[in-house]
């Protein structure tokens, strides 16, 4: 089937239901005219370029289907597109490039190539259009265009300078940076003799030497005279442009590193005034790479080891071995300054054990600290070992009479209470034996917390759990049998001057439950709660008695111990209260130590 074929079997009253198979497989976008300009079919891939359906056989969709076509960035109307040309010359129409514009106002660029369709007698039936989208090839031509302006501007104007030299040496081209650099004029420069700018004669000798052989140059160390007279520190960094093995230039790029050069000479002189600081304190002082392998360490740090260091093959340390304070091995790609250079950050507040050559043993606090390039890149470390072993045998020595004071004072503690059980069996008056039994309670509390403090042995604090169990259960052997205690303590630790208040305030809270929980019953139980919190700590005790408010005035009188565990409270920074709650529910509320666990 030729092309009047198609054309002339195409009935344009009948709308278009692609019955063509051959028109649907053009690789193109493709549509008819008849002589006439209406449009008798067009396949899938034009209405996609098109962004539209034009109507088939419509007088007022004469010659393209396009919404609006543009030639040389003007819109042109129907009557002067390239196909209304095609068939009123009966020309073909090849090659021709337009802009197609959508209902949706996006465009895209479409080179058509139009055939004219004619009778045998030469009279035009008709015409053809294929066209293709050429969006693409605009883009990357426009794209090319705007690289060569950005690559030309990106020589005159870049920040680096730049220079293109000939086979001779003469100087081709320089841009603005290198002209800057150096101070001179473009026909002061350009045009002139490489050779003349150079400091070292056999450093440009050995450049263009070493470039005619094909080498590339990657920061070449020189010097340059400007203008004025000055030499500038640079590094050349240059490779040949060979055509047809043939030397066209060198393209060189010009790095001033003359103020790198001063502050390098100047960092040397402050290195000697840093390794001379470090060698003058009284504490161990060693550096590392960003490896952890040792590059200086001072005559402290000799010391302390009890050895001489290796440099760039000791890693992490300049000790022999390490060990944990309770003794325990300490590799040394796990110690301190190893986790400062592992993970990037100082360590604090730790202690580790060096040992020597000889076996003896140094405690110390290791300061290790990361050391880091002006762009925040790790380089190394810095590391202080403080010799501890003076605080160490002076903490024995507190420790030691820590515990001796706590065992007087426990010793001292069962001789009064003692003294107070001789005296309340020999009394024969009631009241008096009532006196010294509450006063016996009250040592035995306190008893009970002075043992914990000297069995724990800490200077400043002691195990809650451990401390309400034992004052529970010397408060339990003065109260009758058939009472019981609950006690549930959460794990946390208290300052050591919390010990006797709180013992004192279990004491009191204990024994009124007894008092007056029981309300004349045989037995009974007590519950006793200590949590810890993030920010508070809370001691409850509860009974299975009738209750009372604390409003109340009879029982005030009854519970006059109320108003000493109430007084105890604020000596202690906290608040008491108490509810009624299917029994007296006692709460003592102080704040928690945030530097206890």
């Amino acid at each position: 089937m030729n092309q009047l074929d198609i054309l002339t079997t195409i009935d344009p009253s009948t709308p278009l239901q692609y019955p063509f198979g051959l028109i649907e497989a053009f690789p193109v976008a493709a549509y008819a005219c008849d002589d006439r300009g209406r449009i008798l079919w067009f396949n899938r891939k034009a209405e996609a370029l098109w962004g539209r359906s034009p109507r088939v056989g419509d007088d007022t969709e004469l010659f393209c289907g396009s919404y609006r076509l543009h030639f040389d960035g003007c819109e042109i109307p129907r009557s002067e597109t390239p196909m209304a040309h095609s068939l009123a010359t009966g020309e073909v129409v090849d090659g021709v490039e337009a802009v197609v514009e959508r209902p949706d106002g996006s465009r895209i660029w479409a080179m058509v190539h139009i055939s004219p369709v004619k009778d045998a007698s030469g009279n035009v039936l008709g015409a053809i259009n294929c066209f293709h989208d050429t969006t693409a090839i605009h883009e990357t031509s426009t794209s090319l265009q705007h690289a060569r302006e950005e690559l030309a501007d990106f020589f005159e104007n870049g920040a680096v300078a730049m220079h293109l030299v000939g086979a001779d040496g003469t100087i081709l081209r320089a841009n603005c940076a290198e002209l800057a650099l150096l101070g001179y004029l473009p026909h002061e420069y350009i045009g002139h003799d490489i050779r003349e700018f150079h400091a070292d004669q056999e450093s440009i000798g050995d450049i263009l030497a070493r470039l005619s052989n094909r080498e590339k140059l990657d920061r070449y160390p020189a010097r340059l005279r400007a203008k004025d007279g000055s030499v500038k520190h640079v590094l050349i960094s240059s490779s040949v442009n060979w055509r047809n093995g043939e030397f066209i230039n060198t393209r060189c790029v010009t790095v001033d590193v003359t103020d790198e050069i001063a502050a390098r000479n100047v960092a040397k002189e402050r290195d000697g005034h840093f390794k001379q600081l470090i060698d003058g304190l009284p504490a161990a002082v060693y550096t590392t790479d960003a490896a952890g392998f040792v590059t200086y360490y001072n005559k402290v740090a000799v010391e302390l080891a009890g050895r001489e260091p290796v440099l760039g093959k000791d890693q992490w340390c300049v000790t022999w071995k390490l060990h944990h304070p309770d003794g325990a091995p300490l590799g040394h790609d796990e110690c301190p300054m190893a986790i400062t250079l592992k993970e990037n950050r100082p360590v604090r507040n730790v202690e580790a054990l060096a040992e020597r050559p000889d076996g003896s043993l140094v405690p110390f606090l290791p300061y290790p600290t990361p050391l880091r390039d002006s762009s925040g890149n790790l380089v190394g470390a810095v590391n202080m070992l403080v010799d501890i072993s003076d605080r160490k045998q002076a903490e024995a020595n507190q420790m030691l009479l820590f515990r001796e004071l706590n065992h007087r004072v426990k010793n001292n503690m069962q001789t009064l209470h003692s003294l107070l059980s001789m005296a309340q069996r020999e009394t024969s008056d009631a009241r008096a034996r009532l006196v010294l039994a509450d006063a016996m309670r009250k040592v035995a509390a306190m008893a009970a917390a002075q043992q914990i403090l000297y069995e724990e042995g800490h200077v400043t604090n002691f195990n809650a759990h451990g401390f309400i169990s034992a004052v529970c259960a010397a408060v339990k052997r003065t109260l009758p049998a058939n009472v019981s205690i609950d006690v549930t303590s959460s794990d946390g630790h208290l300052k050591n001057d919390h010990a006797m208040p709180l013992a004192l305030i279990l004491n009191e809270l204990l024994t009124n439950a007894v008092k007056h929980g029981l309300d004349g019953r045989e037995g009974g139980n007590i519950r006793v709660a200590f949590t810890v919190e993030q920010s508070e700590q809370t001691l409850v005790v509860k009974d299975d008695g009738p209750g009372f408010e604390m409003q109340d005035s009879s029982c005030r009188k009854k519970s006059s111990g109320l108003g000493l565990v109430a007084a105890l409270a604020r000596q202690i920074g906290g608040s008491f209260e108490v509810k009624n709650a299917d029994g007296a529910c006692c709460t003592v509320r102080f704040d928690r130590d945030p530097h206890l666990q």
